[in-house]
């Protein structure tokens, strides 16, 4: 077995090799590489059977790149990242990783790693079994062949990843019109249809009746014809991001070429602070109605261009966030609530069809006040978390005092004082004052609103009284910190 260490640092790369040596397993010969550029090159000259990668070494830019060299070239990967995050989670989910693995790494839990990959059976490196005829129609997925542009390019994919091979199987054995070759990919398969008249549709639409005849569960095909200015390898990349709208539009359905669905459209994914106060008011309220309201105005009914659905979903767990301190309020973080919290988590995070996690939402809402209220009546409410979804609604307030909040947590101002400072290790000038802070930071950043309308929107008196403030705390004006943030490169998307 070969085995290729994709590490950018040195002492790493030696580590992990010296660890292979001393476990005795199966690996025969060891490749390094300090860059994607000698990643991706070692890939194609060794094609290696075992990978082990840094995900922090690729850049943005490379990924498409890299991920096709990897599906191509090697069979089994081990990533690891010194970043806990979904983006990464998700780049491991996109390439099938055998593991995840977090810096710093514990060296019992990469022998884990690597024994379950060299356990893994042998096949041909980067292609399914029984598929090396295909090894160029694959080649012309990732790379720009003229020649092969003559092709319909079909994406045809279960809403089920768990009936992905049932649809491989179904579409193997499927008569189509003239010649075909069938390319399974991690969750898809590709169609290269070469005698198909006209645009393709018609046929494509044969092809989810007949798939409908024996299955309940649906299936999406991205029918692209035919197109002179467009190699094949730039056809399944457009068809890549058309298949993503059925995010929206749900699958059965067949998806033609459409200039308004190329691009996505602009979308803050996170809650105004307008509307985390209506959710902290409907919440508090336990308004079924206006939660479910809300929900369908802001995720259905849906039209191109749009928007990126990672930014959905990223805007789905804004209003999570919302939802969990509800639920800390009522002490519901726990046992069976804390179970379904976390599965409708996962459902935002990976389910394919938006409607569909807005359902479920929508029912986890209605079971957690159905909840809340018992839990209420048996006097359970969290004080402290009461009176801090209190303050979070009214900190613009200027007029805001430790009497209000304690009144509305039901404890005595001394007492609420005393619990907020044991829990949370603050007082409640020193939360308020943070919390004014950061969405003064907030409007200095992302608007041109002066600084005395930034004061007056923040519960700051005056805008002397927040330049004061804003020194005392940061050791800055307002205004040099607007004018730093500015001078700061943003983020690629």
């Amino acid at each position: 077995m070969k085995l290729v260490i994709a590490e950018r640092d040195d002492k790493e790369r030696e580590a992990i090799r010296w660890l292979v040596s001393a476990y005795s397993l199966p690996i025969e010969r060891v490749y390094t590489a300090a860059t994607v550029e000698e990643m991706m090159a070692v890939l194609e000259r060794e094609t290696p059977e075992l990978l082990y990668v840094e995900l922090d070494m690729i850049p943005y830019e490379r990924w498409p790149q890299a991920t096709a060299h990897v599906r191509l070239f090697c069979q089994r990967v081990i990533a690891v990242t010194a970043e806990a995050t979904f983006a990464r989670a998700k780049q491991a989910i996109d390439w099938q990783c055998i593991d995840l693995l977090v810096k710093p790494l514990e060296p019992a839990r990469l022998k884990q790693a690597l024994r379950a990959a060299a356990s893994r059976s042998p096949g041909r490196p980067g292609l399914p079994t029984g598929l090396d005829a295909h090894h160029d129609d694959y080649r012309s997925l990732f790379c720009d062949f003229p020649s092969a542009a003559s092709a319909h390019v079909w994406l045809v994919q279960a809403e089920q990843p768990a009936l992905s091979q049932e649809v491989i199987r179904f579409l193997t054995d499927y008569p189509f019109r003239g010649r075909a070759r069938v390319l399974p990919l991690t969750e898809m398969a590709v169609c290269l249809l070469f005698d198909l008249p006209g645009d393709g549709k018609e046929e494509a639409w044969k092809l989810l009746r007949d798939w409908e005849e024996d299955h309940h569960e649906p299936l999406a095909v991205v029918a692209m014809p035919p197109d002179g200015r467009r190699t094949v390898r730039a056809q399944y990349q457009a068809a890549r991001r058309l298949l993503e709208t059925t995010f929206f539009i749900g699958y059965r359905q067949v998806i033609a070429p459409a200039s308004e669905c190329e691009q996505w459209r602009e979308l803050d994914p996170f809650l105004t602070p307008e509307e985390q106060r209506q959710w902290i008011e409907m919440l508090e309220r336990f308004d079924h109605e206006a939660v479910k309201r809300w929900l369908q105005r802001e995720f259905s009914h849906w039209a191109p261009p749009f928007p990126s659905p990672e930014m959905v979903r990223t805007r789905l767990t804004s209003i999570l966030a919302q939802i969990r301190r509800f639920m800390k309020t009522y002490r519901l973080d726990r046992g069976g609530t804390e179970r379904e919290y976390m599965r409708i988590f996962q459902e935002i995070l990976y389910h394919p069809v938006l409607y569909r996690i807005v359902q479920e939402l929508i029912l986890f809402l209605y079971r957690l006040f159905h909840e809340a209220k018992q839990a209420a009546e048996d006097a359970r409410v969290d004080p402290v978390e009461r009176g801090l979804r209190y303050m979070e609604a009214h900190f613009r307030d200027p007029s805001l005092t430790l009497e209000r909040v304690a009144a509305a947590a039901g404890r005595s101002p001394a007492y609420f004082s005393h619990l907020l400072s044991k829990k949370r290790g603050v007082t409640f000038r020193q939360w308020l004052t943070n919390r004014r802070l950061e969405e003064a930071k907030r409007l200095l950043r992302q608007t041109d609103l002066s600084i005395k309308e930034i004061a007056e929107q923040t519960g700051f008196r005056t805008a002397h009284y927040l330049t004061r403030v804003f020194k005392a705390e940061l050791n800055e004006t307002p205004t040099a910190y607007r004018d730093e943030q500015r001078l700061k490169p943003s983020s690629p998307r």
